[in-house]
Parts: structure tokens; sequence; C-alpha cells
């Protein structure tokens, strides 16, 4: 059945999308293969956060560069995009260890050994969990870099004499735009991710008092606070990286013009 749905994935891609859709069902296809070695090297030993950040890297590179092009949006997109992984490296750092977000949950717990599986990993869940953390607010971050360093460039391509104030107001004007859709976004996969969570507390009679302030629920929301925080974080940086490089690039343009 995978495999169908996979032949009916390609077909519609290349239906709608053509070149560029073929491109896509192939990023993905690689992206699959670098999160499979991502799970085979820290089974093997590796370091969760190392293995997680260069994967992030490998995986932003190929999503943008190979997807989208070596263009000066891209690029300016990819500085953005570590820029703010860093920032949520440092905050997840942080909420983990002061919330022991690491590891199986008191939720999770019970049910994985219901389902006879070992709960004594030898790895740092702490690192893991901040690993789940960098590479699952990757995508809401790049697709806030790219729209808002697109719009800008646009902006600035149809309107060359715009005052660099005016050009970075245009770029939080359409990130405000983004913005509201992308946390409606992580909300909902937040929510529909976390449905057999709250279907087993309530079969288990748990009080709401509990869940409030278990651990399991601390984890559902860590990945969509943190992922939030980076999309609110991405939007002004790209369109200040934008703007500043662009209107950079024209002043040297200038300059070349002036000495001729």
């Amino acid at each position: 059945m995978v495999k169908v749905l996979c032949v009916i994935l390609l077909a519609l891609m290349l239906l709608v999308g053509h070149d560029r859709g073929l491109q896509a069902f192939l990023t993905i296809l690689m992206n699959m293969a670098v999160l499979a070695g991502v799970v085979l090297a820290i089974v093997y030993g590796a370091n969760p956060l190392v293995i997680s950040a260069a994967a992030g890297v490998l995986l932003t590179v190929l999503i943008l560069f190979y997807q989208n092009g070596n263009n000066l949006k891209t690029r300016v997109a990819f500085a953005v995009i570590l820029a703010v992984l860093l920032v949520a490296f440092a905050i997840g750092l942080l909420l983990c260890r002061a919330g022991h977000a690491g590891g199986y949950s008191e939720v999770k717990i019970n049910l994985d050994d219901g389902l006879f599986l070992d709960g004594n990993v030898s790895l740092s869940m702490q690192q893991v969990e901040i690993g789940i953390i960098l590479l699952g607010l990757l995508g809401a971050v790049k697709d806030a870099a790219v729209a808002v360093t697109s719009a800008v460039y646009e902006v600035h391509r149809n309107n060359p004499e715009l005052l660099p104030s005016r050009l970075f107001a245009s770029g939080l004007n359409i990130g405000r735009e983004i913005l509201s859709t992308t946390i409606n976004t992580l909300f909902f996969s937040c929510v529909g991710e976390s449905l057999l969570l709250f279907n087993i507390v309530c079969y288990w009679g748990y009080s709401f008092g509990y869940f409030l302030n278990s651990k399991a629920l601390y984890q559902v929301f860590l990945f969509s606070g943190v992922a939030g925080l980076g999309c609110v974080a991405a939007i002004p940086l790209a369109a200040f990286a934008m703007t500043v490089v662009l209107k950079r690039k024209e002043g040297r343009s200038d300059d070349k013009a002036d000495g001729n």
C-alpha cells in the first residue's frame, strides 16, 4: 500500500509541478535517507546532538540549494536558518534541562511496557529530545525564511527606489501574514500527534491537574513552543538580512557606475 501511495504522489507531483515536482520528490527521498542515517548513527553510539546538527545543516542544503537553486534568496535564507537553529538549540537545551523533558514520560512508559519495550536505553535522552526539536522545527523555519527573503527580493526588484526602512517594513508585513498560518499549522500538528496520548490519559483516569503538570504534556508543547519561537525570530531576521544584502549590492552597483 505504501508503494501505491508513493506512485500516486509521484504522478501527481509530475502532473502539477513537472520538472520541479520530480525535483521535490527526489528531495523527499534524500531527506528520508538522511533521517534514516541519523537514526542508525545514534543507534550505533554517535552523539545525538552532533548527528542532529549535521543532519539539520545537510537537510537545509538539500531543501534550499538542490530544490530552490543557488541564488541570493536561498543564500540569505540559509544564513537565517542557521542563526535561528543556534538560538533554538540554546533555548531547547535550557528548557529540556529545566523540565527534564528527555526520555519516556510517565504516560508513555506504561504504554511501552505494555508493548514489551525496554525503557532502559543507553542514550542521553535529553540530547535526543533536543535533536528532535531541532529537526522538527527545521521545516517551519525554512518556510518562513524562504517566504520572507523571496518576498523582500520581489518588492525590491519592482520598487528599487524604496528606502531600507520601507523595504524592511514590507518584509515584516508579509511575515505577519505568514506567521499566523504557520503558528496554526504547528498547533494543529501538535494536537494531531497528541490525540492518542489524550485518549490514553482519559482512559486511564488521570486527573486534569495531574495531566497539566505531567512530563507528557510538557514534551508535547515544548516542540511547538520552540518551533513557534523559531518562526517568530526567523521573520524579522530574514527581512532585515535580505534588506541589508540588497541595499549593499545596490550600493556596490552604484559605485561601479560612478567609477565608469
